[in-house]
């Protein structure tokens, strides 16, 4: 006759079923991919409508600097068209260096330049009026613009 095998209480069949089958680590790796496809897509969107915010917010601090400046010069302050990050942080804010001015000069997605008409009592590197330009350094059609009327474009 067989011995006969031992009943087994609740906590050893726990201990007999540890671990996890195949199929169960398949449909967890397929459910993190269907995240990870709907997740990156948004999270890119994100960040690209915070940079928008940040460049649109960087060209108001340009306006509102460029009153001061005008009240000071009876002129506004220029730097003609191309990436001139560097240069608005130094002329218009008076930053010490380039890289210490409101407008970050590394890591931005936008160039900034500030473009005006000459009259007749201002010279060069200052004008009558101004537009100030943010325009996405991948996707020229993402511009933004404010004028000296503080009239904003693409906002």
């Amino acid at each position: 006759m067989l011995p006969q095998m031992p009943r087994l209480n609740k906590h050893h069949q726990v201990l007999l079923e540890e671990g996890f089958t195949l199929v169960e680590l398949l449909v967890v790796i397929a459910i993190i991919g269907i995240l990870a496809a709907v997740g990156i897509p948004m999270y890119q969107g994100y960040v690209a409508d915070v940079k928008a915010r940040n460049a649109q917010n960087t060209l108001q601090s340009i306006a509102m600097e460029q009153k001061s400046y005008f009240n000071s010069n009876f002129c506004y302050y220029v730097t003609g068209s191309g990436d001139k990050a560097g240069e608005i942080n130094t002329g218009l804010f008076e930053s010490a260096t380039e890289a210490d001015g409101p407008i970050p000069i590394t890591d931005n997605a936008y160039k900034f330049e500030i473009i005006g008409t000459a009259s007749t009592s201002c010279a060069d590197p200052k004008a009558g009026t101004f537009t100030a330009t943010a325009t996405h350094k991948t996707d020229a059609t993402r511009i933004y613009s404010i004028t000296n009327t503080l009239k904003k474009t693409g906002f």
